[in-house]
């Protein structure tokens, strides 16, 4: 915990020194001339999480994978031989080869599998995001660091691939590209095909009728899936999603259409796609609620990444300077309370 709250105090005070013009250079974005942060400033907030996840205590899940690198004695040709036996071979493939490698040594382990999810975080957060500072502040005030990155190792694994694959998805002709690592990650974490059906809604134009009917077939192909791979017994003894989660997730959804005339003025194909990631999130959560927040509870997590996007975008570009100022302390000041009840009670 004591760690807990010095990671939480270092994105805090990162996040007010960021606006800081030293610590920012000229990019070009999506054919634009951007700011953004500079990468050691990028990799100097964003350090103390992965030293965390891979010098912390073992926490969720990752004890289980740490027992099952530990036991490992399956080679390359073993894994390929027995790929159907695997809930996800691409991880099984990663483990071994970490392990012949490195062998037993655990740090080596934790640390590559951290490098993994580390590194698309502050490529494409750094890159896209309005404010590199705020998204990586509301990650950690979110939990992601230690809701995912310590649980939910191997699904958030297959997330952060997807994630990397960002940039593909922003440029049609490179769509295929995309669902070639879109099915890499179907190796890691069978949830990920998912993403392939995602991919496509995200590239429709947000609030357009044709969207929402597409998101309505969407939400509702989605829910029959979850209820005919649920067996009953599972679906009477698992509870659905907490309905908060649906307000929560609602949040970048309202401001994103209360701003909707500014946003399609902009015309910002990215930010179009994070609002049709947002949306999605928040179908996918009404669908948690009502089946298994155990099973389907987890899969926003592919979308809801993007909303760490979109957030800063819509705090500065959005809404007046006044407002604007207003709304980012109000998030940090919600968030930073969200963190500590999180910790403490929650």
């Amino acid at each position: 915990m004591t760690f807990d709250i010095f990671l939480f105090v270092w994105v805090l005070i990162t996040l007010l020194i960021s606006t800081s013009p030293n610590l920012k250079v000229t990019e070009t974005v999506l054919g634009k001339q951007e700011m953004r942060h500079n990468m050691g400033f990028a990799i100097m907030i964003f350090l103390p999480v992965f030293l965390c996840v891979v010098f912390g205590d073992l926490r969720g899940d990752l004890g289980v994978y740490v027992t099952g690198y530990k036991l490992l004695n399956s080679s390359v040709s073993d894994v390929l031989a027995n790929w159907s036996q695997y809930k996800g071979g691409g991880f099984e493939l990663i483990e071994v080869f970490i392990k012949q490698f490195f062998g037993d040594n655990i740090t080596a382990f934790r640390m590559i599998i951290a490098l993994i999810q580390s590194i698309p975080i502050v490529l494409v957060y750094r890159k896209y995001s309005e404010d590199y500072a705020l998204s990586i502040f509301l990650f950690v005030a979110n939990g992601y660091y230690d809701g995912w990155m310590m649980n939910g190792v191997r699904q958030f694994l297959a997330v952060c691939i997807i994630f990397a694959a960002t940039p593909l998805m922003l440029k049609k002709k490179y769509l295929p590209l995309a669902v070639v690592v879109i099915l890499l990650a179907y190796t890691v974490h069978q949830s990920a095909i998912m993403m392939l059906a995602v991919i496509i809604l995200a590239h429709f134009k947000p609030w357009k009728y044709l969207t929402l009917c597409s998101f309505v077939v969407f939400t509702i192909v989605l829910y029959l899936y979850v209820e005919r791979s649920l067996s009953d017994d599972l679906l009477s003894s698992s509870s659905g999603a907490n309905p908060v989660r649906i307000l929560i997730s609602a949040v970048p959804v309202a401001l994103a259409f209360y701003g909707r005339k500014k946003i399609e003025e902009q015309d910002n194909q990215l930010i179009n796609m994070c609002i049709n990631m947002s949306v999605i999130t928040m179908l996918i959560y009404v669908i948690a609620t009502l089946t298994s927040g155990l099973l389907t509870g987890r899969l926003p997590i592919y979308t809801s990444m993007y909303n760490l996007i979109l957030l800063p975008y819509l705090v500065n570009r959005v809404f007046n300077e006044h407002d604007s100022k207003v709304l980012r302390t109000t998030m940090i000041i919600v968030y930073s309370l969200y963190f500590i009840l999180d910790m403490f009670l929650l």
